[in-house]
């Protein structure tokens, strides 16, 4: 009774603990500590609890006014980040001067441009600054542009080449003036993640044609190991596919003449009057002028980069494996290699899947030989013995959840006992010693109890058989007892 108490009691409190507890929400995350400190400062004056985490950085509130938090402090330019924008301009300040206006301008600049770049998910943080050089009178003395961006990553994050020449061109197209080529970006490990354009080198464009040459590789190797799984099993083919790429960029322009189909583009006719050789007589001779053109056809070709010169495939094929007749569960199989006639079927699956062509000087080599399979065994035997420990483990869990249940029903049934024993009447003697003479009377009892306990049975008998005798015994006990009173 009391262990059942005390259970009700604690559940009843974790009830009323979880029930009236504050659950906290994300207001902000990530915070810069200045930042940080001035969200803080209005939380206090608001009166509203709150909790630090990862080393001041991640602000919680109670959830149900995390939103509405954050609406008021966005309201109020928070969390500003360290970062002015064109805010900057909502206070008029009377006498500034034209040079402070040009600094207000370009922080203004500067501060709007990195809380674009870090709407980015990649990037936590970024600050940008730009060199913009006063204007000269004359051209060739007038300096270029210039920015530099430095951005924080997020743990595990990098940015594409993708990503930087979009952040390369947003700064670019933000700043009068400014080119792409002029925009360096930096992490804050400094790293430079972009190179200028007119400063490509040779190594930046190799390692783009390695990056394609091995996708290429890689999407074939992937497309024969799944072709040749299916045939041979999983496990037992190995694939290396090398591509070689044409990276040259070719025009070219061809030029058709056909000299049996002319076309005229012009006729001149012309007339002129003479006299004949006998005089007097004037004729007019019509003369006409056709100017033909050859017909003639254009071609201008374009050849793509990055097309398939030549592709060189090596497929190593697994034999098979079969026990001896009547061998035991620890014999070990016997290798078989394959036929010709299946190694032959296999290249010409191989040839059919790469688009084979001769004339492009591809090869393809399909070797059968036997796999090592030391380590497939081992990890076989170990995935066995992980299996039976696994096995022997959950065996063991519901062995030890058997004897709980066991336990709980035993000690229920012992509460319940001893319910019976405090709130149920005892039985009285004389019903169980009716069931039998030689059953409870056998007991050893004092003598005054044995005669009370045979007269009652006596009584019971005589009431039960002969109920007139009884009525007549018991006046008789009454008169009895009226005169011993007397």
């Amino acid at each position: 009774m009391l262990t059942a108490g005390g259970a009700s009691f604690a559940v009843l409190v974790l009830l009323v603990w979880w029930a009236t507890r504050t659950e906290f929400g994300v207001l902000y995350a990530g915070m810069e500590p200045a930042d940080a400190g001035v969200v803080i400062e209005q939380l206090k004056e608001e009166n509203i609890p709150y909790k630090l985490e990862n080393g001041g950085t991640t602000i919680l509130v109670p959830r149900d006014k995390v939103y509405d938090l954050r609406l008021r402090l966005a309201s109020q330019g928070l969390p500003q980040s360290g970062l002015v924008g064109y805010e900057i301009f909502d206070r008029n300040n009377i006498g500034t001067t034209d040079f402070i206006q040009k600094i207000n301008y370009r922080r203004a600049l500067e501060g709007e441009l990195a809380r674009t770049i870090s709407t980015m998910k990649e990037i936590k943080a970024a600050r940008v600054h730009l060199v913009i050089p006063e204007p000269r009178l004359f051209e060739e003395q007038q300096k270029e542009a210039t920015a530099s961006v430095t951005v924080k990553l997020g743990t595990g994050h990098t940015l594409s080449r993708k990503q930087t020449l979009a952040i390369a061109n947003l700064v670019a197209a933000s700043v009068e003036g400014l080119r792409p080529e002029n925009v360096t970006i930096v992490d804050t490990d400094g790293n430079i993640l972009n190179q200028p354009r007119e400063s490509e080198t040779f190594l930046s464009m190799t390692a783009d044609q390695i990056e394609l040459k091995r996708k290429v590789e890689e999407y074939y190797n992937q497309k024969l190991t799944r072709l040749l799984e299916n045939v041979v099993g999983k496990g037992k083919v190995a694939v290396q596919v090398t591509a070689d790429l044409n990276f040259d960029r070719v025009e070219r322009t061809i030029e058709k003449y056909d000299p049996d189909n002319l076309v005229v583009i012009s006729q001149e006719r012309s007339v002129e009057e003479g006299t004949g050789e006998s005089g007097g007589t004037s004729q007019k001779v019509e003369h006409t002028i056709t100017n033909y053109e050859v017909n003639k056809t254009i071609e201008r070709i374009v050849q793509d980069v990055g097309n398939i010169k030549r592709i060189t495939v090596a497929v190593m094929v697994d034999g098979k494996y079969q026990l001896p007749p009547n061998a035991g569960k620890d014999a070990t199989p016997t290798y078989v290699p394959r036929s010709e006639e299946e190694l032959q079927n296999l290249r010409e699956a191989v040839k059919t899947a790469i688009g084979y062509d001769e004339k492009r000087g591809d090869q393809i080599q399909v070797v059968n030989m036997p796999f090592d399979r030391t380590h497939l065994i081992a990890e076989e035997k170990a995935m066995r013995r992980m299996e039976r420990q696994m096995f022997w483990q959950q065996m063991l869990k519901r062995f030890f959840l058997l004897l709980l249940v066991l336990g709980i029903g035993y000690g229920l049934w012992k509460i319940i006992g001893s319910f019976k024993t405090y709130f149920v009447p005892h039985t009285a003697p004389v019903l169980a010693l009716e069931t039998g003479e030689e059953g409870p009377m056998n007991l050893e009892l004092p003598p005054e109890i044995k005669n009370n306990v045979r007269l009652q049975q006596t009584i019971a008998t005589l009431t039960r058989e002969k109920p007139d005798d009884a009525a007549k015994l018991l006046k008789a006990w009454l008169i009895e007892d009226e005169h011993e009173r007397v």
